[in-house]
């Protein structure tokens, strides 16, 4: 079994660091090439737009479930810290289980959407299911990084009661 978390782990960190990674080189290449031409050869570069917009979502897309592994997500927690351990669970579950059973809810239509789907991009003629194939990739993250942040706020707060009351006792 810890093989297999080790593999996990691997392509996750394959596809939510080294593609975003590179989708970033794409990105800022393709930005400084279109700035360039633009000024030095005084003509637009039409397909450096459309990388870079591409770029940009696709590390979204293939970012967003190494940020919710490290928990590094973009929170506001001004009144998270000053509530009691038991409200930072109960707060912790349901934000999570929310965001798991909305991604669950939402995953079958949206990826029927997608099949149908017959747009293709202005510029590069990609087919929007190829545009849009990380979107799932995101989508399965988190839902199963939600599902372990659960487990982990639930295993966190059983640590905390067993060591206060271990510190209550001495």
């Amino acid at each position: 079994m810890e093989s297999f978390k080790n593999v996990v782990k691997k392509i996750n960190n394959i596809i939510g660091v080294l593609f975003p990674c590179i989708l970033f080189l794409a990105l800022f290449f393709s930005f400084v090439i279109t700035v360039a031409y633009r000024y030095i050869a005084g003509k637009s570069v039409v397909w450096g737009n459309e990388v870079a917009i591409l770029a940009y979502m696709w590390i979204m897309f293939f970012g967003c479930g190494k940020a919710m592994e490290n928990d590094e997500h973009v929170v506001f927690s001004l009144v998270y810290d000053v509530v009691s351990p038991v409200v930072k669970l109960a707060m912790k579950v349901v934000y999570n289980a929310v965001l798991a059973i909305l991604m669950v809810i939402c995953f079958q239509p949206c990826l029927k959407a997608l099949l149908a789907s017959t747009q293709i991009t202005g510029v590069l003629k990609l087919p929007y299911t190829v545009v849009f194939a990380p979107f799932f990739w995101m989508m399965l993250n988190i839902i199963v990084y939600s599902v372990i942040n659960i487990r982990k706020a639930l295993d966190d707060y059983k640590a905390s009661g067993s060591q206060g009351s271990k510190e209550a006792s001495v």
